[in-house]
């Protein structure tokens, strides 16, 4: 079964039913709240928010897996906690089969393969992770290179691991970090100035970037229903921000 939209809710809720909610969180929204600034809009209380709207005793959403900040896609939350504990156990096991697709800074080397790593917690920069030679937590990711533009490319990936900045991390080793990872890669934005020939701003303007965020995305999640144990795959569409820069890329680079 496959449950699509190119047409979202206010926070984009692609699949519905008693055990489940998968939501397109669009970035710039953390999953649940961070310690370090807890007062900060989350993809969990705006789902709560939804919830109560139909039902005003509707519990509050059981977590699932979570997604970084700066990370549009697919989000999946429980509505009870068996259902919770059966999707956490499929992430756990690994049947659970994800894929992102993002935008480099930097065409992978080789384009296409499978990247092996061991991270552990970054001690000096706290939030990050950093790789060692053994004894680290093992890293497995697939990728293919869908597109290159000129210095840039559109990757699709497959986590089959689930580690705090995994993919991330991996793209820095075959010398392709995320555009505009403060953390793994240069932080630049996308500007059009970049690619596009002959680009002049406006006398008095100051040019704004085509893509000002981490260019990663959350695009499929598959898994067996936790009740009827149907395989499932829910597809987010492309935010309006990756579109309008690939469109750009394609036609300038």
């Amino acid at each position: 079964m496959t449950r699509s939209s190119s047409r979202p809710s206010r926070i984009g809720i692609l699949y519905d039913d008693p055990d489940l909610t998968i939501i397109d969180k669009p970035a710039g929204v953390t999953s649940i709240s961070e310690r370090w600034d807890p007062n900060l809009p989350t993809a969990i209380d705006l789902l709560w928010a939804e919830w109560k709207k139909r039902d005003p005793d509707a519990p509050r959403p059981h977590v699932v897996h979570r997604l970084d900040k700066d990370t549009s896609g697919l989000l999946a939350f429980a509505r009870h906690r068996d259902a919770q504990v059966a999707m956490r156990e499929q992430f756990r096991v690994r049947t659970v089969e994800k894929r992102y697709l993002a935008l480099t800074a930097g065409i992978p080397n080789p384009p296409d393969g499978q990247i092996e790593i061991e991270i552990e917690s970054d001690p000096s920069n706290p939030g990050r992770v950093r790789t060692i030679k053994k004894g680290g937590k093992a890293c497995f990711t697939e990728y293919r290179t869908l597109a290159v533009h000129g210095w840039y490319a559109w990757v699709e990936l497959h986590p089959r691991t689930g580690r705090t900045h995994q993919l991330r991390i991996s793209l820095r080793e075959v010398s392709a970090p995320i555009v505009a990872d403060p953390f793994y890669g240069d932080g630049l934005p996308v500007f059009l100035s970049k690619v596009k020939r002959n680009y002049h701003v406006g006398r008095g303007q100051t040019e704004r970037p085509i893509l000002g965020r981490l260019g990663l995305h959350a695009a499929s999640l598959t898994f067996d229903h936790p009740s009827t144990g149907v395989r499932t795959t829910v597809l987010a569409p492309l935010p309006k921000d990756l579109r309008t820069t690939l469109r750009q890329l394609e036609r300038w680079s």
